[in-house]
């Protein structure tokens, strides 16, 4: 009889546990993700983000509104930016932190990569037209003069820095941070995010270059397509839970004259479009180094072997599609080739 009692007490129990387990499950709030777009720097911002302690839409708002902060500032040709005032200064000039740092960081890159990645070459990007792009102008190939001239007056070893009174002198070259300053933003954007609310999901995806905020549902990759840059079609899936991915290429802005294409991606030592790839495509941590590094990486083309062993070795995976189509990818790149 007592065993019978415990039985009992103990299936009621049980069920009273499931019961609870299955209200609580089928009553928890569904995450739902809050989508808002605009258009900055020059291209499309896409962010994708869900929070269980602030508004969706308010924290999707805030990211926009920091691109938009970073936009106006780092804009070389918006005269009242930070780097317009460096551009067209003939001495010092004393900049707030965060202009000294993005700056020095980008040197450093140019640095890093042996040049590959250089933005001083603003006067370069003007004269092939590349500064204000518009699909619609005239353009034409630049002189070999020219080009020349363009190239005195750039490289990374004429700017100069002084970290006591946060100064810098730019020495005649023009500052182009066009190869860091979505990635820097991409990382704004999810120090922000996570500083209000850590656990919450999502991505931020501006012009194709993406940074993971969180798990899909807190679980589950997002997809990413990779474009083929001789089309609109898909030419893989990424799977990633965390990090960002950049992919630089030839196929956005560019302009063809005598059959030949001329892309937006200049090599610092020829002062001509990259020609080396169509499109590079690096996974890395961060929204800086993914950035930074698939610009060097399309500058770097033509040595593609060098890169797909060495960015490796730096923490990031590449793929490549070279300039007769043929796609080569990094050991490690399958892994984000596969939902996991």
């Amino acid at each position: 009889m007592k065993t019978k009692r415990i039985l009992v007490i103990s299936s009621i129990s049980l069920l009273v546990t499931v019961g609870i387990f299955l209200i609580v499950y089928f009553r928890r709030v569904p995450v739902v993700y809050q989508e808002e777009e605009a258009f900055l720097m020059g291209t499309r911002l896409r962010v994708v983000l869900a929070s269980k302690r602030f508004s969706s839409k308010s924290l999707a708002d805030n990211v926009i509104s920091e691109f938009r902060r970073i936009d106006a500032k780092f804009d070389p040709y918006r005269e009242d930016s930070a780097i317009y005032k460096l551009n067209h200064s003939s001495g010092w000039v004393k900049v707030d932190k965060e202009t000294y740092n993005l700056v020095e960081t980008a040197v450093r890159y140019c640095q890093t990569t042996g040049g590959a990645f250089d933005p001083t070459l603003g006067k370069l990007i003007t004269l092939w037209g590349f500064d204000k792009f518009d699909e619609k102008k005239s353009f034409k190939v630049p002189s070999e003069s020219d080009i020349k001239q363009a190239l005195k007056n750039s490289g990374c070893d004429k700017v100069e820095f002084d970290d006591r009174d946060m100064m810098i002198k730019t020495n005649g070259v023009w500052i182009d941070l066009g190869g860091i300053a979505k990635g820097y933003a991409l990382e704004r954007a999810y120090a922000l995010v996570k500083g209000l609310d850590p656990d919450a999901t999502g991505f931020i995806d501006i012009g194709g270059e993406i940074r993971i905020i969180g798990p899909k549902y807190g679980r589950a990759p997002w997809v990413i397509g990779v474009r083929d840059p001789r089309g609109s079609d898909v030419i893989d899936y990424l799977y990633l839970k965390k990090g960002a991915v950049s992919t630089s290429g030839d196929y956005e802005r560019y302009f063809i004259v005598n059959g030949k294409r001329y892309c937006h991606i200049l090599d610092p030592k020829t002062g001509y479009p990259a020609g080396g790839a169509r499109s590079v495509t690096v996974i890395a941590d961060d929204g800086v180094t993914a950035d930074v590094y698939s610009t060097a990486g399309f500058v770097m083309a033509k040595d593609w072997r060098y890169v797909l062993v060495h960015f490796p070795e730096l923490g990031m995976q590449v793929m490549m599609v070279l300039s007769d189509g043929k796609m080569v990818k990094s050991d490690g790149f399958e892994y984000y080739e596969n939902p996991r």
